[in-house]
């Protein structure tokens, strides 16, 4: 919060997400809630939080991440219809015991993590070895040397601006004449001619 320019300790966090949980009571039981651990403490302590996910507003948060404790939370509201979770086992099993009519999901953060381990994963078994390249040699040498050659044009055809604007302001013609011959601005030209004396002393 520090960061965001928003100096809070973390009881104040919590403080505030407990009275948000208790503001919702007043509100159409959820259907579809989405359920996490996190940290009171890192790696000291963790706790339960409980989000409505169609209101995306927090539910309840719990004082532990327990099975008791989530399936009990879970029986008590028997109009869940769905529980958004994690790979945890420990929330599969609570939802499982505590609310047995609703179905199961895994979130879209944890898909995309279990994608990236899978792929990562298949890639150390079978490693760069079995990776066939996109581009042949050939093609990879070919578009070096292309890119070789854009470059060479590009520092010639700066020369070339730089010669030009040297040869007019050698002929005794004034900043705002060769702006208008060259169609740059008076600072454009005035830059360029610079980086091309710079250059030529070099």
């Amino acid at each position: 919060m520090k960061q965001l320019g928003m100096p809070v300790s973390d009881d104040t966090i919590l403080r505030h997400l407990k009275r948000m949980a208790s503001q919702v009571d007043n509100e159409p039981p959820a259907r579809i809630i989405g359920i996490d651990d996190w940290s009171w403490r890192k790696s000291w302590r963790y706790g339960t939080i409980i989000v409505d996910l169609e209101r995306h507003s927090v539910v309840d948060v719990l004082d532990d991440r327990s099975v008791e404790s989530a399936k009990a939370w879970l029986r008590e509201r028997p109009t869940i219809e769905v529980v958004s979770r994690d790979r945890c086992g420990l929330y599969a099993q609570a939802t499982r015991e505590g609310a047995p009519q609703a179905r199961q999901v895994a979130d879209r953060f944890h898909l995309v993590q279990n994608l990236r381990e899978a792929i990562k994963e298949q890639m150390s078994v079978y490693g760069h070895a079995h990776v066939r390249p996109i581009l042949s040699e050939d093609a990879i040498a070919s578009a070096r040397s292309q890119q070789r050659r854009a470059g060479l044009s590009h520092r010639q055809s700066r020369q070339e601006i730089c010669d030009t604007l040297q040869a007019l302001r050698q002929q005794g013609l004034t900043y705002s004449e060769i702006a208008r011959r060259t169609t740059l601005s008076v600072a454009t030209w005035w830059r360029r001619l610079s980086k091309c004396i710079s250059r030529n002393a070099m």
